[in-house]
């Protein structure tokens, strides 16, 4: 085992574990932690991760009052790993310490010229790769057998690819279709010749492309059922699948942390950010920075499950987790509330708690509860599990650069989002949805307070008609549905900047209430509705800069 993870071996409650000043700790996966049966939400498809293995090099179960002191060191993961896993803490806090990839699982390279000679790309000096023939075939290290830790081919059916523009900071899709080569000439170490096989392909001079993996078989790191976890001073410069995941976790801080690539590098993680999924207590990201990342910077939301039996006489039911990527971990305790969701409403329609529960496979969870059923579309409609649901504290944070959104937010806790930088993402800023026939991420919101904030060439991918900034989309099948899914929009005190069609739109769907006050744009603004309540639009101001 490595000099790391034996620190943890047998470690104690109310134990600090102080790491050596500014070392670099190596870790593996085959020297570290090996776990089974952590199931982790908006991950792996079953055939990815069967049995929820984890490789961590920190891993703490069920230990109260642990202090992890990075003392400035660094823990430098070789092959794919979750670094941290904690399971049933309590009272944990860990700061002053870095992770990072020896080789992130992410490869870059920066197109230098581009004409009819081909395209002169540059290769990342850390990332690894083979030529074979008219492939790239990227890699990570060798392990102790000699094998490379994974391999993927540039043109794979499971990679992603994105285009990064340092000069406007977008970063915008790039074809995987078009990443096939005629021919590829190696001009020294790290820099090739590539022939597009299609003619009409290019890459743009000085755009750095991002190649990923798909699958999300690991992550930053997972924390489940814990309580009261700190993170101060962490810094995040990579993370292999999916960001650092809170599942059923109670009170969760994350303080003065930096989330952004190394130097030299344009992207810190192949997903979301801070991922929470079914919280509870209080949530806070506070003097955070964060940019590089494929998809969102922070999510919060719980979990629809479908009820696809029933039994009337002995109040029981039988739920069902639906997306491929979220299933087989515990989504409910004894006593839990449970809402019951309408399929094509999102409206809730009754209520019970959990007597007792019994899991019958990786998907589906017999609930029995404590009183009668009450009349359900079985096969359609869903439960939420109400008991899990945050409050939301998002301040004096900078998001930079992204390929996804900023906060989607689904909880009908207590959300105040105030005093951030959101500048150059792909799509909004702020992101309301909940659904129960896609990604069945829960649930309604009750009032979400957004002011004081700075949005700064947001959506530039034009992911939506108009271009809009903040958006409240609850995926609402039924279209002769007037009912209100979310509660009340304070949006106040914001300045709005370069939109990228040289408007700002605010788009609100299913919304009860929304005060929009004294904010500042640089240029007209429209509101649009759809099954919008009262509506305060007040004090807006529009400024030529």
């Amino acid at each position: 085992m490595n000099e790391l993870s034996k620190l943890f071996l047998n470690i104690t409650d109310g134990e600090t574990v102080t790491l050596d000043k500014n070392k670099t700790y190596d870790v593996r996966p085959e020297d570290s932690f090996y776990k089974e049966g952590f199931f982790c939400s908006n991950t792996a498809k079953k055939h990815e991760n069967p049995d929820g293995y984890r490789y961590a090099a920190i891993f703490i179960q069920g230990r109260k009052n642990v202090v992890i002191d990075g003392n400035g060191a660094t823990v430098l993961v070789h092959g794919k790993m979750t670094p941290m896993l904690f399971d049933r803490c309590e009272n944990v806090t860990v700061r002053n310490v870095t992770f990072d990839y020896a080789c992130p699982t992410m490869s870059e390279f920066t197109a230098l010229s581009c004409g009819g000679d081909g395209c002169v790309i540059r290769i990342n000096d850390e990332c690894l790769f083979d030529v074979d023939g008219n492939n790239i075939i990227w890699h990570g290290e060798n392990n102790e057998n000699g094998e490379y830790y994974w391999s993927d081919s540039c043109c794979g059916n499971r990679r992603h690819i994105k285009e990064f523009n340092p000069e406007t900071l977008e970063t915008k899709d790039f074809s995987r279709d078009n990443m096939v080569f005629e021919k590829i000439e190696v001009i020294n170490k790290n820099t090739l010749r590539v022939f597009f096989a299609d003619k009409s392909v290019s890459f743009r001079e000085g755009c750095v492309y991002q190649t990923r993996n798909i699958v999300r078989d690991q992550t930053g790191s997972m924390f489940q059922r814990c309580k009261n976890l700190k993170f101060e001073n962490l810094r995040m410069m990579f993370m292999h699948g999916l960001g650092v995941v809170s599942q059923f976790c109670e009170n969760v801080t994350f303080v003065n942390c930096d989330f952004s690539p190394k130097n030299g590098r344009t992207v810190a993680s192949t997903a979301d950010f801070f991922q929470f999924s079914g919280c509870r207590g209080k949530l806070k990201i506070e003097n955070c920075k964060a940019n590089g990342a494929h998809d969102d910077y922070i999510n919060v939301h719980g979990t629809h499950l479908r009820i696809v039996k029933k039994n009337k006489k002995e109040k029981s039911l039988v739920v069902r987790f639906m997306h491929a990527e979220t299933w087989g971990f515990q989504a409910f305790e004894v006593g839990d509330e449970l809402e019951f969701i309408k399929w094509n409403t999102l409206i809730p329609y009754a209520e019970t708690k959990v007597t007792a529960y019994e899991k019958l496979n990786d998907t589906d969870i017999k609930l029995y509860v404590d009183r009668e059923l009450p009349d359900i579309r079985v096969g359609k409609d869903v439960v939420e599990n109400v008991s899990w649901t945050p409050d939301l504290h998002v301040s004096g944070c900078d998001f930079g650069p992204t390929s996804g959104r900023g906060i989607l937010c689904t909880t009908r806790g207590e959300v105040i989002i105030e005093n951030n930088r959101f500048a150059h993402l792909w799509g909004p800023a702020l992101l309301i949805e909940d659904d129960c026939n896609f990604w069945f991420e829960s649930g309604l919101t009750k009032e979400i307070i957004f002011r004081n904030n700075v949005i700064f060439g947001c959506d530039f991918g034009k992911t939506w008609d108009e271009s809009p900034v903040i958006r409240y989309t609850p995926k609402i099948m039924s279209k002769r549905s007037r009912e209100y899914v979310h509660g009340k929009l304070v949006l106040s005190g914001n300045v709005f900047r370069k939109s990228s069609l040289g408007s700002h739109a605010l788009h609100l769907e299913y919304l009860r209430e929304a005060e929009i006050t004294d904010n500042e744009f640089d240029a007209p603004y429209k509101i649009n509705t759809n099954c919008v309540g009262e509506v305060r639009d007040e004090n807006n101001k529009i400024l030529a800069i």
